[in-house]
């Protein structure tokens, strides 16, 4: 095999290494997500590489060139999905939730956009750092170490699937690259992996079944190592998941006592703002299953497979409510948001798949900035849509009516008897009289904090004796005593709307926590509109309820102006009319008519075509930029290396070497049989006329200096530096604009070498 041929195919041969070990990644991902983005990432730098190399240009310049086209690919995959911030934000936010995905998540990992755009970084590096290893260093075996770290990485951290044919391939493309670029060397150097006989391969076949084996048993034994599989991705610590690798979470406080313990805070400490056009409750979890363990307690439910999902869509159907959230000091990982949501801009977010409760893949929530839409429930039902409640409840939702055997029986005795009383033969009648039952005053029901939060049997006998208690005991007894009737309910935390601020946006405090049930019925599907703890309204009760159209404390709900507006449909719901969250009070600013999309409530960003296309735009400028500004500044420092010299004749020498820098970039390509004054001679007639003087000049200069007895003056090389000056000035005579950046930018005679 002739050394040029194989110097031909070494590129491809490394490029098709760098394919193999980056779709290594598919035992990292869960799905095939990445392929083309990361394959994309894998190819720029060799194929850039290699038309650099063809034009003769430097490597440094086709390194600044590729990795402006990786800029402009992640830009244009941000602009691309929908986003609520700017582009370079919503591109920092994804980097940011995907570093946190892979540093939790137990392989396979999900394919989230972020996570894509971190591998995109990762293999281009690798490809990158490679090609300058293999054709500028004219390196063999150091070009193979960036994918060998690479594909070390994803076996060892991977999955087991396509062990054997991943490794095959990569042993493969790995001993056919060695091959063709020890041989592609030999022509500059000796390598001390070969021999100078070219027409021979005997001498390869022990180093490459050294590499064979050295790779069988990284990539085939040490992932079956013990612990080698199962962890997450990347393993720092871990605080707050408790070894759960990101994919379950376990709160460092019981949600009942964390209400608690806000509520009976002398301070009310703002916790977050939302900016929403309606107020709504701002929900961070739903308990639903419930026990008499531990002295009772509402738990959230997420084990298995299927039970916690990652990522919502980044666009909102419409008929949504959408929400700007700014979190301050808020602690554990929960994301509040209205229920139901249904889309969310924050990639890799965890999801609850059977209540919608949404965690963060970050260590906590706070200082976090996300938009989610939620598909707000039913606050309101007509006749018949509450006539309707009365269908079977399905087998998805029968779970929700489970509760324990040694749950007293005075709890279920209770509520037949508030039902029978209220003649309340529906689910949504029964729903309501529960909550009439505890609102109503004659009933003698208190508002107290200082009550224990405990929602064991036996305290809920106690606060239906006592009847103090707060939003914790109020939410618990209703949820236990709807259960004991074949409703389906659980109890959610989280925050009432908090108190709208002159900024436009609900300012919500510690004293805002809140509990209350949420109840499925047919025909409506889950809804908060039954909460049984007395309102709060405008009034300083920390912890009472608020919703929209909320009278003060022993009061009744008032009437809602109801809205038809789309739901979402969940297992078992139906859609209907709603009063859209609230009672139709909006914030200052927020506009009527339909409710906007998730990626339009933001004016700044979105994920609109037009945006997308001003992000693609904006990153090829910006690439464009660096390439002009990298070819002015090489050709100005050279420039000031020739000129900026102590010895005049040296200075001399460097003006004339500029002069037929000039000259190149015009297309004039001097002659090297001319001597200096015969080229001054010939070059007018190539140019302009003009050229002919400052021509003249210099190379008279040029000549006595190079050949005279006498050293020149500092003040000839300052004149030979003038009629550069006017030499250019002279080339750019009668030439637009377009040919005068033609030449500065050319970078042939930056890459010439000097004879």
């Amino acid at each position: 095999m002739s050394t040029r041929r194989t110097a031909a195919l070494a590129p491809l041969a490394l490029a098709a290494l760098t394919v193999v070990a980056a779709l290594s990644l598919g035992r990292i991902f869960a799905s095939s997500r990445f392929v083309t983005p990361v394959l994309i990432a894998a190819l720029v730098p060799h194929v850039l590489g290699w038309v650099g190399r063809r034009l003769r240009r430097p490597a440094w310049l086709m390194f600044l060139v590729s990795a402006a086209t990786l800029i402009a690919f992640l830009f244009a995959r941000v602009a691309t999905t929908p986003h609520t911030t700017t582009v370079v934000q919503a591109l920092a936010n994804q980097l940011d939730a995907g570093w946190q995905l892979l540093r939790t998540a137990p392989a396979p990992a999900p394919a989230t956009n972020g996570a894509i755009l971190l591998a995109c970084i990762a293999v281009w590096v690798m490809a990158a750092l490679a090609d300058w290893l293999a054709f500028t260093r004219r390196a063999a075996l150091g070009a193979l170490a960036p994918a060998l770290v690479f594909f070390v990485w994803t076996s060892a951290l991977g999955t087991a699937d396509d062990r054997i044919l991943s490794t095959v391939a990569f042993c493969i493309t790995a001993g056919a690259f060695l091959v063709v670029q020890n041989i592609a060397v030999l022509d500059t150097r000796r390598s001390w992996l070969v021999s100078n006989d070219t027409t021979r391969a005997h001498w390869l076949l022990p180093a490459t079944a050294l590499g064979s084996v050295a790779i069988v048993v990284a990539l085939l034994l040490a992932p079956a190592l013990p612990g080698a599989g199962g962890d997450p991705v990347v393993d720092f610590a871990n605080p707050g998941r408790n070894g759960s690798g990101g994919r379950s979470y376990k709160p460092s406080l019981a949600p009942f006592v964390d209400i608690g313990d806000k509520l009976t805070q002398p301070a009310d400490v703002e916790l977050f703002t939302v900016q929403s056009r309606l107020p709504d409750y701002w929900r961070i979890a739903a308990l639903d299953t419930y026990s008499n363990a531990d002295g009772g307690q509402w738990t959230l439910s997420a084990s298995g497979d299927g039970s916690v999902s990652v990522g919502l869509p980044g666009t909102a159907p419409k008929g949504t409510l959408v929400q700007q959230f700014a979190i301050g000091a808020l602690t554990e990982r929960w994301l509040p948001a209205a229920y139901r949501p249904v889309a969310i801009d924050l990639d890799g977010t965890l999801v609850v798949t059977s209540s919608g409760t949404l965690v963060t893949n970050r260590d906590s929530v706070t200082g976090l900035h996300y938009t989610v839409a939620s598909s707000v429930p039913l606050l309101r039902a007509t006749p018949e849509e509450q006539a309707a409640t009365a269908a079977a409840v399905p087998a998805e939702v029968k779970p929700y009516t489970a509760l324990p055997a040694d749950v007293p029986p005075a709890i279920g005795v209770t509520a037949q008897q508030i039902v029978k009383a209220a003649g309340a033969t529906t689910p949504y009648a029964q729903a309501a009289a529960l909550r009439d039952f505890f609102r109503n005053p004659a009933n003698g029901f208190v508002y107290d904090t200082s009550v224990p939060a405990s929602d064991s049997g036996n305290a809920i006998v106690g606060f239906l004796q006592d009847k103090r208690g707060f939003c914790v005991q109020f939410a618990s007894a209703y949820a236990v005593m709807a259960r004991s009737l074949g409703i389906p309910a659980r109890v959610a935390v989280g925050f009432t709307p908090g108190a709208i601020g002159s900024d436009g946006r609900y300012h919500v405090t510690t004293h805002d926590a809140h509990a209350w049930p949420e109840v499925w019925l047919a025909g409506i599907g889950w809804t908060h509109m039954f909460d049984p703890t007395p309102g709060g309204g405008s009034s300083a009760l920390a912890g009472g309820s608020s919703l929209p159209g909320e009278s003060p404390i022993g009061g009744v709900t008032t009437p809602a102006t109801t809205t038809t507006v789309p739901q979402t449909t969940q297992p078992g719901q139906t859609t209907g009319t709603s009063p859209a969250g609230g009672t139709g009070a909006t914030a200052p600013g927020a506009g009527g008519g339909a409710r906007p999309t998730l990626s339009a409530d933001n004016s700044g960003g979105s994920g609109s075509p037009w945006l997308a296309v001003l992000g693609l735009l904006l990153a090829v400028l910006l690439a464009i930029g660096a390439y002009v500004g990298a070819v002015l500044f090489a050709k100005s420092r050279r420039r000031a290396r020739r000129r900026d010299t102590a010895d005049a004749a040296t200075a001399i020498a460097g003006a004339w070497e500029e002069a037929l820098d000039r000259l190149r970039e015009a297309r004039v390509e001097p002659d090297p049989a001319l001597t200096p004054l015969e080229l001054a001679h010939d070059v007018p007639a190539r140019t302009h006329p003009s050229v002919e003087s400052p021509m003249h000049d210099l190379a008279a200069s040029y000549t006595i200096s190079r050949y005279g007895a006498d050293a020149p003056e500092s003040a000839t090389a300052e004149q030979a530096w003038a009629s550069v000056a006017l030499l250019e000035r002279a080339l750019d005579t009668d030439q637009g604009l377009r040919e005068r950046w033609r030449r500065r930018l050319d970078v042939g005679v930056l890459t010439r070498r000097r004879r």
